[in-house]
């Protein structure tokens, strides 16, 4: 049972350029006509290009281009096949596709054509194919001027235009490697792009230092088979604390200690070393050597300012003392003199009751004093055991926004709680009455009966 359905009536003027605001109208047809024809308005639709540039994530063989094709005339009920087949352009090399054939089902009158395009053979060439539409099959070919789609093919790289100003400051100069490389780090073809914010006209500052930072990353945390050819700068400020730790760093954690983003950041520019691209050499080097030897004791005196630093900002976590070490931790030397900070329940910024406590057992707070009270710790509980928190063994109750004494257990004597600082003042003002008077802390006497 045939049913005609006319789609289109009336009588229009062709006028067919490739202007891409041009719109393209049909001509007069037959209304008997048994054709189909290429479902667009406008010129730029027929003249297309695809660059294999801005397909890199997962690197395809192929990629698919969508046709849309509609019948016109009339409809059947049984399955008809559409001839959809290709020709060279004048001037261009043949770009290689493949359609697989198109049959329309019964009464079905539009249709999305898939070509398949492989990957041009030569980079930076253009490849060319014309995809027509010729009437051999069942069915025929509908409109003058909508029969045929040109099809251009590349494989080029550009710099976007987007890369300049913070992008270049925390990315680094473009280059086609690099762009491929974030590309498919991003899972992103257009990853640049979103970097950008077009209502603000401005490029969104934390997404492109959240990047640099993911990226290097992800650079540098497995050696790699060769050389490193990406050279993504590694930042200077060390208020960016998301980098992890390079692959290379455990042969020089003698020197190096624990690995820190900030730390890693100042040693490289001790260095001179700014991008990723030299810098396991640049570590490996004789004069990073000596440097790391140079540096040692400095490297060491940072971390256990930074322990102590975060130490204080733990503090209202509620975080037992013994599971400090899973915040951070670094053995202390007893030889060493040490770059100190009040303790939080030291000052007790919150006026938690914990600073009248520590006054109490330990006076006023002064650097010296604290350093000296740390040594002497240190010597009594050893270096692999001793926890800088345990002197004041207090933590933080949430639930009424107190303090309460730590129930975890220290020293030779593993006691915890009160009777640990108890045991601490006694060493303490015990090795401080042992100085010379001229050496002396200011110790309170306290009765501890």
């Amino acid at each position: 049972m045939k049913k005609r359905i006319q789609y289109i009536v009336g009588l229009l003027c062709l006028t067919f350029t490739f202007a891409a605001c041009e719109k393209i109208e049909p001509e007069l047809f037959d209304g008997g006509a048994n054709g189909a024809y290429f479902d667009y308005s406008y010129a730029a639709d027929f003249e297309r290009t695809l660059n294999f540039g801005e397909h890199i994530v997962g690197n395809p063989d192929t990629v698919p281009v969508t046709l849309k094709v509609k019948l016109l005339g009339y409809l059947m009920d049984s399955e008809r096949t559409l001839a959809v087949k290709t020709k060279d352009i004048e001037g261009y090399e043949l770009a290689d596709v493949t359609i697989d054939e198109v049959v329309f089902a019964g009464n079905e009158y539009e249709k999305d054509i898939i070509v398949n395009v492989k990957r041009p053979q030569v980079e930076g060439e253009t490849y060319a194919v014309c995809i027509y539409l010729d009437g051999s099959g069942d069915i025929g070919t509908g409109i003058n001027g909508k029969n045929e789609v040109n099809l251009y093919v590349t494989e080029s790289y550009a710099m976007p235009e987007e890369w300049y100003s913070h992008v270049e400051t925390y990315l680094g100069a473009w280059s086609k490697e690099k762009h491929m490389f974030l590309a498919n780090h991003t899972g992103d073809n257009h990853f640049c792009s979103s970097l950008y914010d077009y209502n603000q006209g401005m490029h969104k500052f934390d997404e492109v230092v959240a990047l640099n930072v993911s990226a290097v990353n992800a650079l540098l945390a497995n050696e790699p088979a060769e050389p490193v050819a990406v050279d993504l700068p590694i930042l200077k400020e060390t208020d960016y604390p998301a980098y992890t730790e390079p692959y290379f760093w455990s042969a020089y954690e003698e020197h190096l200690g624990v690995f820190r983003a900030g730390k890693f950041c100042r040693f490289t520019t001790m260095l001179g070393g700014s991008n990723t691209m030299d810098i396991a050499d640049l570590f490996a080097s004789d004069a990073a050597a000596q440097k790391m030897v140079d540096e040692a004791d400095n490297l060491h005196k940072d971390d256990v300012f930074y322990m102590l630093n975060q130490y204080y900002n733990s503090a209202l976590s509620g975080t037992p003392i013994a599971e400090y070490r899973n915040i951070f931790w670094v053995e202390l030397r007893n030889s060493v003199n040490y770059n100190v900070r009040i303790p939080f329940w030291w000052e007790d910024p919150d006026a938690l009751g914990t600073g009248e406590i520590a006054r109490k057992y330990f006076g006023e707070y002064q650097d010296d004093k604290y350093q000296f009270m740390l040594k002497t710790m240190l010597k009594e509980d050893g270096a692999e055991n001793f926890i800088t928190e345990s002197i004041l063994p207090f933590v933080y109750d949430k639930e009424n926004n107190t303090f309460a004494w730590d129930a975890c257990q220290f020293g030779t004597k593993q006691l915890a709680g009160e009777e640990r600082l108890k045991e601490c003042y006694r060493l303490i003002k015990a090795a401080n009455d042992k100085r010379p008077a001229s050496r002396r802390f200011d110790i309170p006497e306290v009765d501890l009966d």
